[in-house]
C-alpha cells in the first residue's frame, strides 16, 4: 500500500499551474520536523491536482501548517552532465486539512492593537 501522512508547515505560497491537458495543479513544499530533533526537518515536495489544488491556492500559505494524505511518486530523469541516473520524490495529495494559520494571527492582532 502507498500511503503517506504529512504533518508540517508550508515553506512557501503555493505555485498554482495548469498542465497542457488544461487542468489545474498546485506546488507546495512542507517542512517536516522530525521527531528526534526539532531543530531538524524534511522538505518534502508536494502536488495537488484540480479542485483541491483551486482550494490549497486559496486558504494557504507559507507557514500554514497543514496535514496532508497521499501517496509517494517517484519519477527519474538522467543529469545531462554526470549520465547517472535521478531520483524525484513527490506526495501526490489525495486529502488536506488545513490547521495553524499564522498569519490569521497576526492579521487579527493588528486589527485589535
Amino acid at each position: 500500500m502507498n500511503d503517506i501522512k504529512i504533518l508540517g508547515r508550508m515553506t512557501a505560497d503555493p505555485e498554482m499551474k495548469r498542465s497542457a491537458a488544461n487542468r489545474n495543479y498546485c506546488w507546495f513544499t512542507v517542512a517536516v520536523p522530525r521527531r528526534n530533533d526539532r531543530n531538524e526537518a524534511d522538505f518534502i515536495r508536494c502536488v495537488a491536482f484540480d479542485k483541491l489544488a483551486a482550494a490549497i491556492n486559496q486558504h494557504c500559505s507559507k507557514g500554514r501548517q497543514v496535514l496532508c494524505n497521499g501517496r509517494l511518486q517517484v519519477s527519474t530523469s538522467i543529469d545531462e552532465d554526470t549520465k547517472r541516473i535521478r531520483y524525484h520524490h513527490t506526495v501526490v495529495i489525495s486529502d488536506i486539512q488545513f490547521l495553524h494559520d499564522p498569519n490569521r494571527e497576526a492579521a487579527a492582532q493588528s486589527m485589535a492593537a
